[in-house]
């Protein structure tokens, strides 16, 4: 019989051959909408892939909207297809792996946190021959968040999220207190005093200014504010810890002394759940904090957006580090890549998505479009600063949230946590602290380079590819949809 060429050849093809088309039997790890199992027939090829989810409660409506969403807009598209949109939050590559190296059913596109990323990075594969044959442009997302999921040359990764963070704040406490509102241009001297003028305790109470994200164990360990001072975690070798630069060094000191003195309190990835109840003034954010602000502040309060503070050297802000990546094991990658397309680049779902999270996009062409669709869905939000979510983005201004050393990457976050709280404790100076860190951490990085060298990741995969062989789990592979369709 001579090969399908057409689309509906080749599709009839991938459902008559499918790995999972043994009726009545369902696929481990897939629910379906509302958690049912989806079961796969002898005409259906069921595959999944995961979405990622942030700020948003994973319940059977959500879920069950997302579903509908990809069966209206993807499987009626693909005849012989089912494809089982699987919503995750946090960091959701945790079990993939496993999965994999068992033979078991595993997701066509993976998602995750930044933190993950050395973990899943041998498992993954290189997305630069997909762009290249349907010629998709890497500028569609900010440079330096694509910088961060690139290693020997390709790249294995975009992003899930490409907004910049900002600062919500509470208008009616600093009007209550006789303060100016900051003007967008303000300096990181400016949010010093500010925070400093808001910063009380009464009958037990405390009240902090500000939060910043200055914490090895959190999700944005001060990359951002040490850029903006000059400084830097690490080189772009990822070999090379630059805490002990002096420009590392004048960021930690005016970091550590406004956590000490109370007048900030670490943040991260939410504002604090303080700037709803008056305890904490200005709070920093990702993604989910528009939608964090819409429900915990809404119209009770006055409350407003503004940028982060410009900081003695160069302007910087927090950008997102979670990621959407190609299942290097997937038995069907043209399909994996359809569904990549259809996650991270047709911009249908981003559109979807901005609708039920109002969170910004990931693509840097959509900004604008989202600020007007959400101003349009959630009335509270007009007359708020927005654009502080994407100038910073737009402008190649937001640096990755999450990096890490190519080397024994947990030993050498061992050794920069260890330090770190000795810093907090005050048991060593910021000075002391970070030289010590940068000598503990490049004296790892220097052993992991005189070793044997280690394989690279398209050799990872091989081998680990040959071991999964080895141990065939899965039945026959699915035909493969070739490029282009």
């Amino acid at each position: 019989m001579p090969a399908p060429q057409t689309r509906r050849e080749l599709l009839r093809t991938l459902g008559a051959t499918a790995s999972v088309v043994a009726a009545g039997t369902a696929l481990p790890g897939c629910a379906g909408p509302g958690g049912a199992s989806p079961t796969a027939n002898r005409r259906v090829a069921t595959v999944q892939f995961q979405l990622k989810v942030s700020g948003i409660p994973i319940n059977p409506t959500v879920t069950g909207l997302i579903q509908q969403y990809v069966d209206e807009n993807f499987n009626s598209r693909h005849r012989g297809v089912r494809a089982i949109a699987v919503p995750t939050a946090g960091n959701a590559a945790s079990g993939v792996v496993a999965a994999i190296l068992a033979g078991s059913p595993a997701p066509l596109v993976l998602t995750g946190g930044g933190s993950e990323w050395s973990t899943i990075l041998p498992f993954v594969a290189p997305l630069d021959p997909y762009f290249r044959q349907d010629n998709v442009q890497p500028s569609l997302w900010p440079s330096q968040l694509l910088a961060g999921m690139s290693t020997d040359g390709h790249l294995y990764g975009v992003p899930f999220d490409a907004a910049a963070q900002a600062y919500i704040y509470r208008q009616d406490i600093l009007d209550e207190l006789g303060l100016p509102y900051p003007a967008p241009d303000w300096t990181y001297l400016d949010a010093e005093k500010l925070w400093g003028a808001c910063t009380s305790s009464k009958g037990g109470q405390q009240r902090s200014g500000g939060t910043i994200p200055f914490s090895p164990a959190g999700p944005f360990p001060g990359l951002a504010l040490l850029a903006g001072f000059g400084g830097a975690y690490l080189d772009s070798s990822f070999t090379r810890c630059l805490l002990g630069e002096p420009g590392s060094v004048r960021c930690g000191e005016w970091a550590f002394n406004l956590l000490w003195s109370r007048v900030c309190v670490q943040g991260d990835g939410t504002p604090v759940p303080g700037l709803a109840t008056g305890q904490v003034v200005f709070s920093q954010g990702a993604d989910p904090s528009i939608l964090w602000a819409v429900r915990h502040l809404g119209t009770t309060v006055k409350w407003d957006f503004i940028p982060f503070p410009l900081w003695p050297v160069r302007a910087a802000t927090i950008g997102q580090s979670g990621w959407y990546s190609l299942n290097a094991f997937a038995s069907n990658p043209d399909l994996a890549w359809l569904l990549f397309k259809f996650v991270c680049i047709d911009t249908g779902w981003a559109r979807f998505y901005m609708r039920l999270s109002l969170a910004p996009p990931a693509q840097l062409g959509l900004m604008e479009e989202w600020e007007v669709l959400v101003r349009g869905l959630a009335p509270v939000l007009n007359g708020k600063a927005l654009r502080y979510w994407r100038e910073p983005a737009q402008a190649g201004e937001s640096y990755p949230g999450f990096l890490y050393f190519k080397y024994q990457p947990a030993t050498a976050s061992a050794a920069v946590a260890q330090t770190w709280g000795q810093i907090w404790k005050r048991q060593l100076s910021v000075a002391q602290g970070f030289t010590e860190i940068a000598r503990q951490v490049n004296a790892i990085e220097v052993a992991g380079a005189a070793a044997p060298p280690p394989p690279t990741t398209a050799q990872r995969v091989a081998a680990a590819r040959a071991a999964h062989d080895r141990f065939p789990t899965r039945g026959p592979a699915v035909a493969t949809v070739r490029p282009g369709l």
